[in-house]
């Protein structure tokens, strides 16, 4: 099968120097059947810079990805990103158009933009893919300077009128189809967004650089940022409290403020208004230094888990009305894998673990014979997720990752777990899988010697992040259904036995008690249950426990425990919680159990998945 390559250099409009890119020149076919296409800026910073110019610098990231009509390119490398010129490898060719429309970040849809407060939206258009591609922001994006000496593990910022500024927004177009950079809310878009600092935000008497962006428009109360700060305090930013129209590809700067836990500051006006120049900065300006209050090193990773919920399962519950009244066909995988992979994103995990695993979902070496969707296509959840790795593998203990891209041997995934993770801040040392039960490095088999429950994989790795050479273990699993059965009609007798391997053999073999260490999954038990009580017996315990202990956590996870729909067609958040984040040899400064919907194929809103992912802050 021939592959296309694309070959993009992106900027934002106003500031071309066609001098700066080299021979050949434009629409320069190259010789495998792709093309080139050539844009510039004057200057390359590696943050957000000062300003200069009226304008202020920014560059492409690893894992950036831009799309054409819906034709998302591979995401950038490590060595392709860094600068402020930027060439994007497409394998598949847009189809053939009177008007090419270029968003990032990528998109499926030609006129959809997901706005996540942390990456600058850009969008743009050619009328032949030998022109040159012009960008700009639809965005404005707001800017301060913070200063102190604590470490801020992530900010809320919120519309105090209720206008949208999060989640996904379509770019109107104009009589010709080409995107003229108007922004709309599509229904679910949000008024708040958290965003989190991949490695803390480290701040210090001469200041960090702090940014997100928000849609044009006037707001009429202003917005408020809320920084918390990785000892449990917070400070309070209040903007355009008089009301502010912002406009498009322009940056709002505010005067320098330093960080007091439990103060709040109102500005009451901007310094500058100047148009931006440029792209993204990964994880906001200084996100890479680790030095936290008092000279101590602390590194906060995103954690979470997830249970995807499989296709079969979907496909089961649609198609028994009488069990299960009332369920959307919109549930069904095909409609919707790129809900949660939207969901995915939306969270900004730096890793998680994933339940529910199958060959619908993630692309094996068996895709042609094993792979399609009950439609008869392919919906892998993998091709959406660019710049995270997966460790995952096969019913029969082979390795599917990108290491091995020709294994075709031991059939399909079955329904399995795996564990994903961020590959700009992690990097994958070792990992593996066992079975919690019967021979334990085997595939599926009954317990040895009484015949009760079904085994159940557990997938675990250790990693060492990038920024701080820090190290821990991730581990993942999904046990087994607390009406498994067992002696004497013994309903909870395979989940004991689940649990009891993961914690006193599974756990500890495959982790170094001196290094912390993560255990997630669906445990199919709540607080209180004897599979449960087995879970942290151990030395690893519960994030929503402690954060409940230490008067910590929010009070909307204290009266809304569940993580699971009461019941398939989504009329009730369910009080069950089977789903849970364990720690050890660290601590945890944010827990929050995610219950946004997201547009399935027919646009209609639904939670993507019968359970809700958790989200948490590990601080090692």
């Amino acid at each position: 099968m021939n592959t296309y390559r694309r070959l993009y250099c992106l900027a934002l409009a106003g500031i071309l120097v066609l001098a700066s890119c080299s021979k050949p020149g434009n629409g320069n076919r190259t010789p495998d059947g792709g093309f080139i296409l050539r844009a510039g800026v004057e200057d390359t910073k590696t943050e957000i810079g000062e300003q200069s110019g009226g304008s202020y610098p920014m560059r492409w990231s690893e894992g950036d990805a831009i799309s054409v009509n819906g034709v998302a390119s591979v995401a950038l490398t490590t060595e392709e990103a860094g600068d402020s010129q930027a060439s994007f490898t497409f394998e598949s060719t847009p189809v053939e158009a009177s008007v090419y429309n270029i968003l990032y970040p990528a998109s499926t849809q030609d006129n959809k933009l997901f706005l996540d407060g942390k990456r600058i939206p850009l969008y743009g258009h050619i009328g032949s893919l030998d022109d040159i591609a012009t960008m700009r922001s639809p965005a404005t994006v707001v800017l301060f300077t913070l200063k102190g000496s604590a470490l801020i593990t992530h900010m809320e910022v919120s519309a105090v009128e209720g206008e949208k500024i999060y989640g996904q927004f379509t770019v109107g177009k104009d009589d010709a189809g080409a995107l003229d950079g108007s922004l709309t809310p599509t229904e679910g878009a949000a008024p708040y967004m958290d965003i989190t600092f991949g490695s803390g935000l480290s701040l210090s008497s001469e200041g960090v650089k702090v940014f997100f962006p928000v849609p044009p428009g006037n707001y009429s109360k202003g917005l408020k940022a809320v920084l918390h700060d990785n000892g449990g305090s917070s400070m309070t930013l209040r903007m355009f409290m008089s009301g502010a129209t912002l406009q498009a590809s322009h940056a709002a700067a505010f005067t320098p403020v330093n960080y007091v836990g439990g103060s709040e500051v109102v500005f009451s006006s901007t310094d500058s208004y100047e148009k931006i120049d440029g792209v993204e900065f990964e994880e906001n300006a200084g996100a890479d230094s680790m030095q936290a209050t008092g000279g101590s090193t602390t590194v906060p990773i995103k954690a979470g888990t997830y249970n995807i919920w499989a296709p079969s399962a979907r496909k089961s519950v649609i198609e028994n009305p009488d069990t299960y009244p009332g369920v959307s066909e919109q549930r069904s995988w095909a409609n919707s894998y790129l809900a949660v992979a939207e969901m995915i994103e939306w969270l900004d995990c730096d890793i998680m673990g994933l339940q529910e695993v199958t060959n619908m979902v993630y692309k094996t070496a068996n895709t042609w014979t094993k792979g399609k969707d009950y439609d008869g296509n392919y919906h892998f959840l993998s091709d959406q997720l660019a710049g995270y790795g997966w460790v995952i593998y096969n019913a029969a203990n082979t390795e599917y990752d990108s290491w091995f891209p020709d294994n075709t041997t031991g059939g399909g995934l079955g329904s399995t777990d795996a564990i994903i993770y961020k590959k700009s801040v992690l990097t994958l040392v070792s990992h593996g899988r066992c079975w919690l039960g019967g021979s334990r490095t085997l595939a599926p088999q009954d317990y040895s010697g009484d015949g009760y429950g079904t085994n159940r994989p557990a997938h675990w790795a250790k990693f060492t992040h990038k920024a701080s050479g820090k190290q821990f273990y991730f581990i993942t699993t999904h046990l087994d259904l607390p009406n498994a059965g067992g002696p004497g009609d013994d309903k909870e007798y395979a989940q004991r036995r689940n649990a009891t391997e993961l914690i006193e053999w599974f756990a500890p073999t495959y982790t170094d008690e001196s290094l912390p260490s993560i255990i997630c999954g669906d445990m199919n038990c709540d607080s209180g249950a004897a599979n449960y009580n087995i879970l942290i017996s151990g030395r690893w315990k519960d994030c929503r426990d402690i954060m409940k202990a230490d008067g910590t956590l929010d009070f909307t996870e204290l009266r809304y425990p569940g993580t699971m729909n009461s019941d398939k067609a989504e009329t009730a958040i369910g009080t069950w919680r089977p789903d849970h984040i364990l720690i050890h040899g660290c601590t945890v400064s944010y827990y929050k159990v995610a219950r946004e919907k997201f547009q399935t194929a027919d646009g209609t809103e639904h939670w993507p998945s019968d359970h809700f992912p958790i989200k948490t802050i590990i601080n090692f």
